[in-house]
């Protein structure tokens, strides 16, 4: 009689302790996926703008402007011409600060991210390594404007010839090699890249 009052007395007590423990088993768990999903994120986002590829590229620039003719008779002055020898680069790389929790899912041992589009840093000309072969200008024109334009051609068709070159795709190509190990590495997961819808090439010109 003593041992079944005793067993009804505790019975509650040990099914409140069983409840309670299952409780913040629960509430862990849970907790510790979202910290795991926000310190990938965080790793993700500390890396910031990264430059994953790098395009060198030497060309002739040829820019002429021919003198204005008046009465379709008389021009005043020769043409300007100019010849540029130059060398430059452009850089591809992607801006990890761009992206969210959105961005990132974690379904059991695999981690998904979708990474930002692939942009174009930066295109530019090495100016000491470029040099004018001839020149020409009319003596009623602005020389140096004219230099500058020249110079300024050369350096947009660097941009040109990059993005023809498939900067862009070999740009997200390189961050998927580089961040994969990373990313496995810092979540101990699987990961997965998942492509975004393709949106207007971003060039960066700062």
């Amino acid at each position: 009689m003593r041992t079944l009052r005793l067993i009804i007395l505790i019975t509650p007590w040990v099914l409140l302790l069983f409840f309670v423990i299952k409780e913040n088993l629960s509430e862990k768990t849970v907790i510790e996926e979202q910290l795991n999903n926000t310190a990938v994120l965080t790793q993700i986002e500390s890396l910031g703008k990264l430059e994953l590829v790098k395009y060198n590229f030497k060309e002739i620039t040829e820019l002429e402007e021919l003198s204005k003719k008046y009465l379709s008779i008389f021009q005043l002055g020769p043409d300007s011409r100019i010849a540029l020898i130059s060398e430059g680069q452009a850089v591809g790389c992607i801006d990890l600060e761009k992206m969210n929790l959105d961005d990132v899912l974690i379904e059991n041992d695999t981690l998904f991210v979708s990474l930002p589009n692939p942009e174009l840093c930066y295109y530019k000309l090495d100016l000491s390594k470029s040099r004018i072969y001839s020149l020409q200008t009319n003596p009623l024109k602005d020389e140096r404007a004219f230099i500058e334009k020249a110079y300024k051609s050369a350096e947009n068709e660097i941009k040109k010839a990059a993005l023809n070159s498939g900067i862009l795709e070999q740009t997200r190509i390189n961050a998927k090699t580089m961040l994969k190990p990373f990313l496995e590495n810092v979540s101990g997961k699987v990961v997965v890249f998942t492509d975004k819808p393709e949106d207007t090439v971003i060039i960066r010109q700062d």
